[in-house]
This record gives structure tokens, sequence and C-alpha cells, in this order.
């Protein structure tokens, strides 16, 4: 019977080894499931460690028993569970407030970098721990350019560069940075804890929202212009009475939306001016700083965001809408221009 037992157990094994790979799409859900339990259990215990004493050392230790054990069932190199590992070292570096600490993450940032070296936080991490350990400015440097050719828009590379460039009393490094970085608009940053529409924060698009008698209609605007007054029109499908619309976007954090001013154009060709004085503006994470020429809004966050315009009055027939705006990024130091 025993004999019986174990034969009839191995045998099933078997079966479901063979069923598994002759079954792609039961592998795949299989292996998704797998992996989900192991991310969430080395999620769950260390966040519940950094709520406790001696956050930092025990959670690296967490950290680099996961790369083992996830190695281990995949591969050293790029894997399916690189993303929940970058994730929960993310989570660990924000705890992180003295320079020894950061230094001990040294071992993981280098692993992580191995396993895939396009990952822009992980570069700046890598340069702020070579830099408290005095290495070669060159080397340095190099780090926080790499990062900043994968998101250039990106502020984070540009205020340690800044800041490293201070602290080493390079005055020429800290104009050119300041420079480059008020100037550039191209690249991205996605994050798996902010789900965005638009997939990603960027400066390239937004995206306005107009209500029409059977569903609302989204118009993506692209090709935007950093730090001058441009002139941004919008066709509709066809002619729609307005009494509102969503300004949609997901630029980076410590961008300026300067708008000056809208117009409106009906089926006639009339160009109707809506003053100011008659929207009403309400924002979801922005914030409005107080202008009296334009209405100019400071974006704190990578979540998207949404700006509803409600007219005072309805307008018929409205064929185009323009929005005269000026896009630029806030100063992250109190340098001038910078």
């Amino acid at each position: 019977m025993k004999k019986f037992f174990f034969s009839s157990l191995i045998l099933i094994f078997f079966l479901i080894i063979i069923y598994i790979s002759l079954n792609s799409n039961f592998r795949r859900s299989f292996l998704n499931l797998s992996s989900g339990l192991i991310n969430n259990y080395y999620l769950i215990i260390i966040k519940k460690n950094l709520s406790s004493e001696n956050t930092v050392f025990k959670s690296i230790k967490i950290l680099e028993n996961q790369i083992k054990i996830t190695d281990y069932l995949t591969t050293s190199q790029k894997n399916s569970f690189i993303d929940n590992i970058y994730y929960n070292l993310s989570i660990i570096e924000k705890n992180i407030n003295d320079e020894r600490d950061l230094i001990s993450l040294s071992s993981v940032v280098k692993k992580l970098i191995l396993k895939d070296p396009n990952i822009y936080n992980a570069l700046i991490w890598n340069a702020k721990i070579m830099s408290y350990e005095n290495k070669e400015s060159e080397k340095v440097y190099s780090l926080i350019d790499s990062a900043i050719k994968l998101s250039p828009s990106n502020d984070k590379a540009y205020k340690f560069a800044i800041d490293y460039s201070n602290k080493n009393n390079n005055k020429e490094k800290i104009q050119n940075y300041c420079k480059d970085f008020h100037n550039s608009f191209l690249g991205s940053f996605s994050s798996k804890e902010n789900l965005s529409k638009f997939s990603e924060s960027s400066m390239t698009r937004f995206a306005l929202q107009i209500e029409t008698d059977q569903k609302n209609k989204n118009y993506i605007i692209e090709g935007i212009t950093l730090n001058s007054v441009q002139d941004y029109v919008i066709g509709f499908d066809k002619p729609s009475d307005i009494s509102n619309f969503i300004f949609m976007s997901n630029f980076f954090p410590g961008t300026l939306i300067s708008i000056l001013s809208i117009e409106l154009k009906n089926i006639n060709d009339e160009v109707i001016k809506v003053p100011f004085s008659k929207i009403f503006m309400s924002l979801e994470n922005s914030f409005i700083i107080n202008d009296q020429n334009l209405q100019k809004i400071f974006v704190n966050s990578y979540d998207d965001e949404k700006i509803s315009f409600k007219f005072y009055d309805e307008f018929k027939d409205i064929s185009q809408i323009k929005l005269k705006m000026n896009l630029s990024k806030a100063n992250i130091t109190n340098l001038p221009n910078c």
C-alpha cells in the first residue's frame, strides 16, 4: 500500500511537470504566480523591518537574500524579478539618512547595475556611493552623465551633480549642469508605484479632454517647446458646445506651466478670448502660483495631473481651442537660473 502511494505521488509529480512543459499558457501563469508570491513576501518583510530598529542593515541583508533566491530560480543576469528588487532597494534608500548607510548599499547597487546597466536611480546611487568613498571625480561624473543620458529631463541626476560640483568648488561644472537641466526636455521616467495614462513622465506631450454630447474626447498634443511662449492649437473632430475642458499631463516634478491666454474659435471663424476672471480652475495634484498676468502652475509629483477649466458661460459650436503657454522648469538651487 505504501509503495503504491509513493508510486502514485511520483507519477502525479511527473505528470504535472510534463503538463507545465507542454502547456505554455499554464507555465506562464504558474511562473507569474510564483514570482508574485516571492516578490510580495520580500516586499512585506522589508517594509515591516523598516519600521523597527537597525532598519537599513537588516533590510539590506533581506534584499541580498532575495537576489540569491531569484538568481537561483532564474538567472544571475537580467530576470523577471529585477523590477521588484529595484523597487525594494528604492524603499530602503528612501529611509537612509547617513552616508555610511548608503555605502553599505554598495554591493547590492553594483549587483543591480550588473543585471541591468540602464537603471536611472541605480546609477545615481552608485555615483553617490563613489563620491562618499572619495573615488576619482571623473568616474563619479561618468556615472552621473550616464544617468542623464537615460533620462535628460529628470532632475535627480542634475541635483546630485550640482551638489557634488559645489563640494569640489567646480563652478564650470555647476554652470553647465544648470544650463543643461533647464534646456533638456527629452527622456522619460516610469515607476512601479506611479500608474499613468501616459505610461510615463515626460516633457513631450499633454492632452485635452473635451466633453461632448456622446462621450469625452481626448486630444493628444505633441511637439512641445521649452522656455518659449507657444500657441498650442487643438482642432476638434466636429463642433461642440463647450463650458469646460480638462488639461491632462504627466510632466516631471518641478515643471512650470504658464498659461497666458485661452482662445476659442467657432464655426463662423469668430475668435473668443476667454478672460481668466471668467474661468474657475481646479487642480488634482499641482499648485497655482499667484501671478497677475497669467496662470502659473507648479507640478509637484510623478502622478498624472488633471487641471479642470470651467467657464462661467457656455460657448456654442466651437471648432478649435488655442492655449498660449510657456513650459519651463523651476530652479533646483538658489543660484540664478539654476
